[in-house]
């Protein structure tokens, strides 16, 4: 992560939120408060668990050293569900994961939605419907609920509404570029 920030051109545009998981390794208190000093980085999406086994080992540290910095703490589940009740089962897993991690109550806990094999071969209908399930079970936890997903699957393969959604957009250039300016992030 830290080698990403590194080579970023001075001329991009602000990055506001970084996404740590797992394949981050270990981030320190330290390394957020350079993310935040030099890049203007304001919050952290935490990846917290996936399906209903795996736990990101890194999830705790990555929140507590997040706070330290004084960033703004949000986290995501990668899903793998494809019905209602895996999807149930996914965001019980989730949420007791986060809670464990220790995700702030009112926090965000996005479903991670991009699995080609798993939601990729299911209708638009069906992802909505699980999608739903999902973040309706999540705010029993007490965390506010959204979606991620890919550009080319946002309102392709679920419905993503205006002013929800987290878009994944990854332009080569990023000075200039406004995606997806009617949702949370990209």
């Amino acid at each position: 992560m830290a080698a990403f920030f590194l080579g970023v051109n001075a001329n991009a545009a602000r990055m506001d939120m970084v996404d740590v998981s797992n394949n981050n390794g270990y981030m320190s208190t330290a390394e957020y408060v350079s993310m935040r000093n030099e890049f203007g980085v304001k919050a952290l999406t935490v990846k917290i668990s996936e399906g209903t086994t795996f736990k990101d080992g890194y999830a705790a540290s990555n929140i507590a050293n997040g706070q330290a910095a004084g960033l703004y703490v949000n986290s995501y589940h990668f899903a793998h569900y494809k019905t209602k009740a895996q999807a149930i089962a996914e965001a019980d897993f989730a949420g007791q994961t986060a809670k464990a991690a220790g995700l702030p109550v009112g926090a965000v806990l996005a479903t991670d939605v991009e699995s080609a094999e798993e939601q990729g071969i299911l209708s638009q209908a069906t992802n909505d419907r699980n999608n739903a399930a999902f973040m309706k079970e999540i705010q029993k936890f007490g965390y506010r609920a959204d979606i991620y997903t890919s550009g080319s699957w946002a309102n392709n393969k679920m419905t993503i509404k205006s002013k929800t959604g987290w878009v994944a957009g990854y332009p080569y250039v990023m000075s200039g570029q406004k995606w997806y300016t009617n949702n949370n992030a990209w």
